[in-house]
């Protein structure tokens, strides 16, 4: 991305600018009041495949401008998004790395996990496109 880590960074866990090119997203809201910080919780629901998702993320590392990590359990799943933003060259580009990793905890998870994944995965590639596009 052509902008510097500090002006990424935000994008990726401020609930206004998250709902600009996060897709699916039916809810993203705070709820605990601010600055976000190490314990903050947010509300999120997504859509993914026809499926609708909700959970309380917690954030468990914030480290501006490089990293950031929200755990979430819910709809029987269990896992974490990892956003990394790293200085591409000179420092006045970014380079965004969003790995999400977990595992299920109900049967009926199980069962369209598979099915999650693959979209989920696409997913990802599309936000961070619509990402990239928004900050130029």
């Amino acid at each position: 991305m052509a902008r510097s880590p500090a002006e990424v960074f935000p994008w990726l866990v401020d609930a206004d600018k998250v709902r600009q090119w996060m897709g699916g997203l039916r809810a993203y809201e705070p709820l605990t009041p601010p600055p976000l910080s190490v314990g903050s919780r947010i509300r999120q629901e997504l859509e993914v495949s026809g499926q609708s998702l909700g959970w309380e993320l917690e954030i468990t590392r914030l480290d501006p401008p490089g990293a950031a990590t929200l755990a979430f359990a819910g709809s029987g799943f269990k896992a974490q998004n990892e956003y990394t933003v790293a200085a591409n060259g000179s420092g006045s580009s970014s380079d965004v790395t969003w790995v999400i990793t977990g595992d299920t905890t109900s049967f009926k998870a199980k069962l369209i996990a598979p099915m999650v994944q693959s979209k989920l995965q696409e997913k990802l590639g599309a936000d961070l496109a619509r990402l990239r596009a928004l900050l130029g």
